[in-house]
């Protein structure tokens, strides 16, 4: 059992160090942080930003407040109230030096806002081409992986060894055309050819005995003139007769 589990454990940490190791998985988790950092950057440009127009407003506050009491000052001055004009001064240097300070922190903070817009745009670009890039380097590793495969496949079979197989399978088809004829001819009804052969040559005979007898009463017709020709031939003595006609009919 305790194997087994090894072998589970084994085989699954195979699977996630392969697929750790499969360059689209790889690029595509790449983009990803690329993403996740723009979107960080993205929101402290905000952050930034909102700062920024928070110390602004915070400056044109205590500027103006400056710039009442400075105006405060002025009247109580011309009222004659020395003590009051004093106050309303001190109120202003207050509110003065919060301005001063407020204008240092906002060019500070504008210099930054401006430092973080500057490396959003490059970061925008740059996940721009890391897009691009992805998209082309996992097309080309499609295009890879689907030529090895081509290639292993050609490599295991080829032309040659398929035209072998061919012709070993056209003498394995010629083995069982000739055991299927065999077996057909096992199978067919031998005694029917038996006959059949014998009828023939039975024909055959009979022609041979009608052509013998044909042959046997032409003799005995030719035997039989022959026997007439050598009758003697019988010549009365008031009969006239050629030496020469008698010749012919020996002949004949």
């Amino acid at each position: 059992m305790f194997t087994r589990l090894a072998s589970l454990l084994k085989a699954f940490f195979n699977s996630i160090m392969g697929k750790m190791e499969d360059p689209e998985m790889m690029l595509e988790q790449t983009y990803q942080d690329l993403q996740n950092n723009l979107i960080q950057v993205r929101q402290a440009v905000a952050q930034a930003i909102a700062t920024e127009k928070q110390l602004e407003q915070q400056y044109r506050k205590n500027a103006d407040q400056a710039q009442t009491w400075h105006n405060r000052a002025t009247m109580a001055v011309q009222q004659g109230n020395d003590d009051l004009a004093r106050q309303a001064l001190q109120r202003k240097q207050q509110y003065t030096q919060a301005a001063n300070d407020l204008e240092t922190q906002l060019k500070a903070q504008k210099e930054a806002t401006n430092t973080l817009r500057q490396r959003l745009t490059e970061l925008e670009g740059e996940v721009q081409k890391a897009y691009t890039k992805k998209q082309v380097l996992i097309a080309r590793d499609k295009a890879a992986q689907a030529t090895t495969k081509a290639n292993e496949i050609l490599s295991k079979s080829s032309a040659d060894g398929a035209l072998s197989v061919m012709d070993k399978m056209e003498q394995k088809v010629l083995e069982r055309e000739s055991k299927a004829a065999a077996l057909a001819e096992l199978g067919s009804d031998q005694l029917d050819k038996k006959f059949k052969s014998f009828e023939g040559q039975v024909d055959i005979e009979a022609e041979l005995m009608m052509l013998k007898g044909s042959s046997g009463g032409s003799q005995k017709l030719i035997a039989g003139e022959s026997a007439k020709a050598k009758e003697p031939v019988l010549v009365e003595a008031n009969d006239t007769v050629d030496i020469e006609d008698i010749k012919e009919s020996e002949k004949e």
